[in-house]
Parts: C-alpha cells; sequence; structure tokens
C-alpha cells in the first residue's frame, strides 16, 4: 500500500502525463486543421464497411501478415496492448483504492488474470523477436537501429516483467487472491518466498513503481514527435483509407476563380488525410521493397518520402501553428529529382500496411510544378506540346494514325454507323512500329472470333494519361472533353483497349468527368472469347513454350487483372514460370507516371532490371500486356547476349488461330 506522500506524487505524475499527452495530441490535431481543407474524398462514406476493414486491420494485423514472421511478433505486441488496457487501470486506479479490479470480484477477473500472465511472456517474447530482427538481422528496408527503439523495446519488455514481478511479489506475500490464476507469477513466486519479509515487501514496492511508472513513459512515447505516434494515428488512418479507385486521380476545378495555386507547394498544402498519413508512418520500410525507383538506386524511396514530410512537418510545427509560411519542399525537404522518379506503379501503397497513400503527394507536388511554375524536364515540355497539337506524343502527323491497318480491311466508325465493339487502339498501337504489330494481331482475333468491331481512325486522340501522372492537369482534362465529345457523336456498346494506361482512364478517371463507358482490356476479351468458343485456338506444341508474365502495374496492382492474362497464355499452349516478383508483388518495367517520355540518367536502368528478373529462369519468351511495357522490355533486350523475345499475348494468341 502506498503512503499518502508516494499518493500525492504517483498523482501529480498521473496528471502531468496526461497534461502532456493532452498537449501533444492537441498539436497534432492542430496541425491536421491547419492543413488543407479541400479535401476531395469523402472519407466517411460508407462508414460500416470502414469501420469494419479498420478493425479486422488492427485486430486481426491483415495487413501485417503480408510478412508472416515479422507480423505475428507485431500481432504478440499489439494484442498485448489491448490485453494490459485492462492492467494498466486496475494498476492506476489500484494506488488509490487498494484492491480495485475492473472486473470486480467475478469470474471473468480470474480468467483475465491468466490472460494477462500469458499475455505478458507472449509480449515479451514479441519483442525479443522484434528487437533481434532490428538490430542483429537488420532487413535493408527497415530504419536503422537508433537508441529509440532501444528504449521503446526495453520498456514495452519491462513494463510486461514488472507486471510479473508484482503479481508474484504480492502473491508471495500472500495478498494476492487466487494466485493459481496468475500461473505465470505463481511461479516466479516461489523465487520470490525465499527472501524474509522486510525485503520482500521493499521488493513488492518497488516492482510496483516500476510497472506504474514504465506504464506512463510508454504512453508519453506515443505522442512524441516519433515514429511511435502510429499507435494512435494507425488506427484512424486505416478508417479513413481512400475508397475511390486506386486508379483514379483528383480532379482539378481549374475554373475555380477563388483558387489562388494548384497543387502542392508547401506542407499545409497538403490535405489533412495526406498529413495523417505521416503520422500513421511505421518506417517498416515495404514501401521501397517493390518500389522500382528504390532498388534501382533512384533518389526516391517511398519511406524516405514520408519520413522526410514528417520531419518538415514537425519542424515547422510553431510556423505553422501562427499560420506563417512554411518553406517550400521542392529544393527542401524533397530533392528535385525524387520528384520525377516516380512511376505511380503504386507498390508503395499495395504494400502499406498502415493504408499511406504515396503517389498522390508526388503527383500534387509535380501539379504545381507544371501549372503554377512551369518547371518540368525538358522531355516533358516536348511530349506536352506533341500531345496538345498532334494528339500524339512523338507529334506525328494526325492522319498517320490509321497507316498500321493499311490492307487489313479495317472499318471506321464514322463510316460504319454503330458497332457493337470500339477498337481504341492508342497512340503506341497506332504509331510505335513494334506496337503497331500488337493491334495488327488484335484485329486478326476479333476477325476470327466474327466480333463487329469498328476504329474511330484519325479521330482518335492521345488521352493524355501520361501529362496527367506528369502533373499537366490541364491538358489532360483538354483532351478529356475532346476525347468525351468525340464518344458522344457515335454509337457504340463496348470500348476494347490494349493499353492498361487507356483502360484505366476510361474505367476510372472519365466517371469524375461524368462519362461512364463499359471498357474491357484486350486480355480480359479474349479470355471472354476463349471460354465462350467464339475463338478457338491450336496450343499443341510439345513441349510448351517456357514463358514468363510480366503484370502490367496499371493492369495489375491499378485494377486487379491477374488471371484472365495467364489464363489467355495458358489456353495458349504457354508453359509459364513462376517469379519472385509477381502479380502485386510485380517490378514495374519504369515507363509509368509519364515516365515513358522521359529520360532515364539515374541510377540503373528498371526495364534492364526487370528484364533480367524475367529472362533468369531459362526462359526464350517474355509475355505482357501493355504497349509501354513491350517497348521498355523490348529495348532492355536489345543489349542482351540472350535470344529472349518479347510479346504481347494478342500476338501470341494470333499465331494459335
Amino acid at each position: 500500500m502506498l503512503t499518502l506522500p508516494e499518493k500525492a506524487l504517483f498523482a501529480v505524475i498521473i496528471a502531468s502525463s496526461i497534461a502532456y499527452f493532452a498537449y501533444r495530441a492537441y498539436v497534432l490535431v492542430q496541425l491536421l486543421l491547419r492543413a488543407d481543407k479541400r479535401e476531395p474524398e469523402d472519407r466517411l462514406n460508407e462508414l460500416g464497411r470502414r469501420v469494419i476493414d479498420a478493425a479486422l486491420d488492427v485486430l486481426l494485423q491483415r495487413r501485417v501478415f503480408r510478412k508472416p514472421w515479422a507480423g505475428a511478433l507485431h500481432f504478440l505486441v499489439v494484442w498485448g496492448f489491448f490485453v494490459f488496457a485492462v492492467n494498466t487501470i486496475d494498476h492506476f486506479v489500484g494506488a488509490f483504492l487498494p484492491g480495485f479490479d475492473l472486473f470486480g470480484s467475478t469470474r471473468l477477473a480470474l480468467y483475465y488474470a491468466a490472460l494477462a500472465d500469458l499475455f505478458a511472456v507472449l509480449i515479451i517474447f514479441g519483442i525479443l523477436g522484434l528487437a533481434f530482427r532490428r538490430h542483429v538481422l537488420r532487413p535493408e528496408n527497415l530504419t536503422r537501429p537508433s537508441p529509440e527503439s532501444v528504449l521503446v523495446f526495453t520498456f514495452i519488455a519491462g513494463a510486461m516483467a514488472a507486471y510479473l514481478a508484482t503479481k508474484a511479489t504480492e502473491i508471495a506475500l500472500g495478498e494476492l487472491p487466487n494466485p493459481q490464476f496468475h500461473f505465470v507469477a505463481a511461479w516466479l513466486a516461489r523465487g520470490f518466498a525465499q527472501l524474509e519479509h522486510g525485503p520482500l515487501a521493499a521488493t513488492a514496492h518497488v516492482v510496483w513503481w516500476c510497472d506504474g511508472l514504465m506504464h506512463l513513459v510508454l504512453v508519453w512515447l506515443l505522442v512524441i514527435p516519433t515514429k511511435h505516434v502510429h499507435l494512435v494515428a494507425g488506427p484512424f488512418n486505416l478508417l479513413f483509407r481512400r475508397f475511390r479507385p486506386r486508379g483514379q486521380m483528383t480532379k482539378l476545378d481549374l475554373e475555380d476563380e477563388t483558387a489562388t495555386s494548384f497543387g502542392v507547394s508547401r506542407i499545409a498544402d497538403y490535405t489533412w488525410k495526406q498529413t495523417l498519413d505521416l503520422y500513421a508512418c511505421i518506417e517498416c520500410g515495404r514501401c521501397q521493397e517493390f518500389c522500382p525507383t528504390h532498388v534501382s538506386n533512384k533518389p526516391l524511396s517511398p519511406k524516405k518520402l514520408v519520413v522526410d514530410l514528417k520531419h518538415h512537418l514537425l519542424e515547422n510545427t510553431r510556423v505553422l501553428l501562427r499560420k506563417q509560411e512554411t518553406p517550400a519542399l521542392v529544393g527542401g525537404a524533397i530533392a528535385p529529382d525524387a520528384i520525377w522518379a516516380c512511376t505511380t506503379c503504386a507498390a508503395c501503397i499495395e504494400h502499406c500496411p498502415m493504408a499511406i497513400e504515396h503517389v498522390d503527394k508526388l503527383t500534387d507536388l509535380r501539379r504545381h510544378l507544371v501549372l503554377m511554375e512551369s518547371d518540368f524536364p525538358e522531355t516533358a515540355g516536348t511530349a506536352f506540346r506533341n500531345m496538345e497539337t498532334a494528339g500524339n506524343p512523338w507529334g506525328l502527323a494526325r492522319n498517320d494514325r490509321t497507316a498500321w491497318a493499311a490492307g487489313l480491311d479495317v472499318p471506321i466508325l464514322a463510316e460504319k454507323g454503330s458497332t457493337d465493339v470500339l477498337y481504341w487502339v492508342g497512340c503506341s498501337g497506332s504509331y510505335d512500329d513494334r506496337c503497331k504489330k500488337i493491334s495488327v494481331a488484335v484485329v486478326r482475333i476479333l476477325k476470327a472470333a466474327g466480333i463487329d468491331f469498328a476504329i474511330l481512325g484519325d479521330a482518335e486522340r492521345c488521352t493524355c494519361e501520361s501529362a496527367r501522372r506528369l502533373g499537366n492537369e490541364y491538358l489532360y482534362q483538354t483532351a478529356a472533353q475532346e476525347i468525351i465529345e468525340t464518344f458522344k457523336s457515335h454509337t457504340f456498346k463496348r470500348i476494347l483497349v490494349t493499353c492498361p494506361h487507356c483502360y484505366n482512364t476510361f474505367k476510372n478517371e472519365y466517371p469524375a468527368f461524368g462519362a461512364s463507358y463499359d471498357v474491357i482490356h484486350h486480355t480480359t476479351f479474349i479470355q471472354e472469347l476463349i471460354d465462350s468458343g467464339a475463338l478457338k485456338l491450336n496450343a499443341n506444341e510439345n513441349p510448351p513454350p517456357l514463358a514468363a508474365y510480366h503484370d502490367s502495374c496499371y493492369l495489375g496492382r491499378y485494377n486487379e487483372i491477374y488471371d484472365a492474362p495467364r489464363r489467355v497464355l495458358e489456353s495458349a499452349g504457354q508453359r509459364l514460370v513462376p517469379l519472385t516478383r509477381e502479380r502485386e508483388k510485380g517490378l514495374c518495367c519504369g515507363a509509368g507516371g509519364g515516365r515513358m517520355w522521359l529520360e532515364e540518367h539515374l541510377g540503373e536502368p528498371i526495364n534492364a532490371l526487370r528484364f533480367n528478373e524475367l529472362a533468369a529462369n531459362g526462359t526464350g519468351r517474355i509475355a505482357a500486356a501493355c504497349p509501354f511495357c513491350i517497348t521498355m522490355l523490348t529495348d532492355a533486350a536489345k543489349g542482351d547476349a540472350r535470344s529472349v523475345e518479347v510479346m504481347d499475348i494478342a500476338e501470341i494468341v494470333a499465331q494459335r488461330i
């Protein structure tokens, strides 16, 4: 039992801790409130689904368990916090009301005693495992071990040890009823029972204080400006996570006369959710494990991006609370080269256990540089001008858009009047010599299956999707309005595309412009034709060709089309080799995010890295389903001594008709 002075001291410590916690929480909330209020997405829609998903992610650690070993250890620690919340209350209140138990004298209190003892051991085991992983194994993606992490590990494990010691000394003193339920503490009590009453009582007093103080220090660590604030911010970030399609960028209101700026220039320009992302980061490094810029040694790591933004935010706390202007992000907290390195492949978003949205932070910075400062790479400017004046990134003549179809008797929709399937050829399929072969293969497939189709011909133009990812929202919206008007003037039922970027644009972006279409990617469409029997393939080749399939980011991670391409290849007699990085773990080819039109002069070529991965298993063929990927991988193959052909799925299928 505490003496009166001790109770007074403990009360002061608790009050100080609560006051400090409240102050830090107030500051962090105020920083959220200082963020840009123009959050483009309703973060409270489908609230029931949000609550359930967030609860499952927190309670079951679903996202963390993508790495089973680390996930299991983290699971033990997280659930330990939940279980010991009751003990913490009992401990603090019991300082003033001896014998207090939140569960009273019910049977539940006894069951909780056994559960608490069990989790005290499991938490210590989990902490030791995590500490071993961080300080001994040292995975590359984890933040380097720091005194702070040692402190946290020590206090968590120490709090559990102090709890067990407290209960053990109480049992040894005969002060704890039903000691058999504290089965771990009861075992430890045998050792304490060897002490005489005086030393035993003094030891019990000391470990009681250790238990209480360690729990208070842990609460402090939650709100000190470190990564451990994620313990509070993480569940909220999961609750408010993105529900709009991953491939849908926010639409800027370029006609808003009250807007003084577009995009993001300073930290306060980010929305409250983008700011909350910074609090939620646990610096686990999973975002950069499959990031093409990080693995190719470029100056962009999604983890470093978020951490640097968080540090910049906290360093400018006083400035923000005073509503003063903070330094520009680009050239300060964020290096200019990092801004343009991103391929927007979404690997960071896919693998983040806290649902942080990295890509939008970069594309918003690009938007400001392009729209407000006209600051962008020279090659991007060339592509912008060509897209605007000629309707394609190369600046080639519009009337050459259908040259690839010469002699194929491909119907033009304006001449035909109406059609079931509008085949959107795209810029690469119309102008790029390598990708024209894909367009020819698609036409062969459509004719073999008896599909009623047509193309727009010269009426087709670039969607400017690459321009939008590079920050040129004005050019993108201009092109979108033109294409939508073109669609309105023609009659068709479905849009067939070979380019995942065009597919994502029509499927996920155009609804924000009031235009929704039934759009399908050619891999899914071919699978439908095979399943329905409309397309017959001769796949009898012995042995079956060995092929590696490359997942396009905008087909896979953005639109979850993984199975259809593989089923088509198998139907075409291909034997697929397993890859270390495939499906949601697939490595980008390096062309997304407008990088198709920018020079790559830093680090290693991403397309070469990916080509080497795909060709490493002795395969003689690499299959893909995106013209950008085909171009990038074909370029990488040119400098390789191995005889590996790069083919689109449509080309492989056309050979089997």
